[in-house]
């Protein structure tokens, strides 16, 4: 996992089970089942997720929904505080008053998978001073610090809601596009070397070809040809470093009919040729 603390402390028996700490950054992809609420100190970073890139800036606040693939890049001295509040317990915090259908929800990634607050935004003087208190809370635990925080953390949620910028979604509707593109996304896996069209795969998998691009859009952040054509120069990357077959080869067994295309599209995703990418990975490699 890309998040580590520095100087974290100790979570209370709040059924929000809550980790406090400072985030150290790097590059890599990361998921977790928290819910991941941090603040800009100092500095600023960017973070990359399905939805996809959001510069952050000093005093901005973020939100990461549970098991949502994301990544930062540390580029300016950035220094973030953040809590971790793991919901999983969702027959507790029912008993706390929070339904358990938007505990659910939430933890199921059938709501608003980030978000951020901009200092001078509606809300943002409200949610700020909830992470502040319940942020200190659990670091200095002082006299009667569980129920500051955990009153902290209820106000917190509600602004969030109040806000409009977490919204919880139709679990059954949600889930059939999950399940719908989860069927797509199998069935270009298993078959992307071969001639593939949307309408080949809407065939196939008995969706209309619009509602496969939508499914891409929406829930992707990109496009089928930007899907398949990721995979297909993945698999080329592998070939190129792990065989010695001809270039002209790996591209058709990657999925490209025409060298010329294949070139081009290799040099666009990854800056170089083919042959010199093979050259300087093995070099690497030697190292």
């Amino acid at each position: 996992m890309a998040i580590r603390f520095l100087n974290s402390v100790t979570s209370t028996s709040s059924s929000f089970r809550v980790s406090c700490g400072e985030l150290v950054v790097d590059d890599l992809w990361s998921v977790h089942h928290e819910v991941e609420m941090g603040v800009v100190r100092s500095g600023s970073i960017t973070i990359e997720t399905a939805l996809g890139v959001e510069q952050l800036n000093k005093g901005d606040i973020f939100f990461i929904a549970p098991n949502q693939k994301h990544r930062f890049d540390n580029n300016n001295n950035v220094y973030i505080e953040i809590m971790l509040l793991n919901l999983n317990d969702g027959a507790n915090l029912t008993q706390q008053f929070i339904p358990n259908a938007i505990i659910k929800s939430i933890v199921g990634g059938n709501c608003t998978k980030f978000f951020s607050f901009k200092p001078g935004e509606d809300y943002y003087n409200n949610v700020s001073e909830c992470f502040e208190s319940a942020f200190s809370a659990e670091v200095d635990k002082p006299r009667g610090f569980y129920l500051l925080a955990t009153g902290k953390f209820y106000e917190l949620y509600y602004y969030l809601f109040e806000s409009g910028k977490l919204e919880i979604y139709d679990i059954e509707t949600q889930g059939k596009k999950d399940r719908a593109l989860r069927r797509v996304t199998e069935y270009i896996n298993e078959n992307f070397c071969n001639l593939l069209t949307l309408d080949i795969i809407a065939e196939h998998t008995n969706l209309s070809r619009y509602y496969i691009s939508h499914l891409f859009k929406e829930l992707l952040n990109t496009t089928f040809i930007n899907y398949l054509n990721e995979l297909r120069l993945s698999r080329a990357a592998l070939l190129l470093t792990t065989t010695d077959t001809p270039v002209i080869e790996i591209a058709g067994k990657s999925g490209f009919n025409n060298i010329s295309n294949f070139n081009r599209a290799f040099k666009m995703y990854y800056g170089i040729t083919p042959s010199k990418y093979r050259k300087s990975e093995r070099s690497k490699a030697k190292v």
